[in-house]
């Protein structure tokens, strides 16, 4: 089936789908002028000259057609531009794969809203907000939370006494009284305990992990809640006479 732009006389192939879109309204490949294709319908192709058919002379189309349904998927008006068939299944393709670029967008958009909160959050040792949907979502994508709040600024040292240890005279005693002034439970802080001498230089040092100066039975994932005093014993090899000092860091 065919028809015939009244403008250039450019001849395009229809089908039953171009004629439901916009009732047969169509815009010329050639001429861009907008013609309704049901003005102009042939059979065969047309010679020059070729009338089109005439009324109760219209082809059979062979198929019933749903205006209405055609209604929800055609163009905006004027905008279908008629050359063949090959080129309709083009641009059907084109339509296609733009949905599937649209999705794989917005996909990327919302994991990059979820996930970057979530590595910032972890790089400046901040909490996540206390969310079980963040934490269901990160779950289901494979991530871990962020790391348990940390702000070493706000835990203090109370007291310290560094002596001899009573029993092994190559080992000192280290005992500290420690105090989390933050107002929520945070991380178990490492320890890192420097001996030095009377001018100041360090003699050693050595870091404590939480789970080498807590209890046995010690919930090391609970953190230091607000406030608790949290009494610690730490024994430090002897450097010698030399070490007068110490220096206690929190890392």
């Amino acid at each position: 089936m065919y028809t015939r732009c009244p403008g250039c006389h450019t001849v395009h192939p229809v089908n039953a789908l171009l004629l439901a879109q916009e009732r047969g309204k169509y815009r010329c490949g050639k001429c861009k002028q907008v013609n309704n294709a049901l003005e102009s319908l042939f059979d065969q192709w047309p010679d020059p000259g070729d009338p089109p058919a005439m009324a109760g002379k219209l082809p059979v189309l062979g198929i019933q057609l749903d205006l209405n349904a055609a209604k929800q998927t055609r163009l905006k008006p004027g905008e279908t531009s008629l050359s063949s068939d090959e080129e309709l299944v083009e641009n059907q393709a084109k339509r296609h794969n733009r949905k599937w670029v649209r999705a794989a967008w917005i996909t990327t958009a919302i994991a990059l809203l979820i996930l970057v909160p979530v590595y910032l959050a972890e790089f400046f040792q901040q909490p996540l907000p206390d969310s079980t949907t963040i934490r269901d979502m990160l779950a289901r994508s494979g991530q871990k939370a962020a790391a348990p709040f940390r702000d070493r600024e706000q835990i203090q040292l109370l007291s310290r006494d560094l002596r001899n240890h009573p029993e092994r005279p190559d080992t000192l005693n280290l005992s500290l009284t420690i105090v989390n002034r933050a107002a929520r439970s945070q991380a178990f802080p490492g320890l890192e305990v420097i001996l030095t001498d009377s001018g100041g230089q360090a003699l050693s040092k050595r870091l404590f992990e939480p789970a080498e100066y807590l209890p046995e039975d010690a919930d090391t994932k609970a953190g230091m809640t607000p406030e608790a005093y949290l009494h610690i014993r730490l024994e430090l090899a002897d450097p010698g006479r030399q070490a007068v000092g110490f220096e206690l860091n929190f890392r």
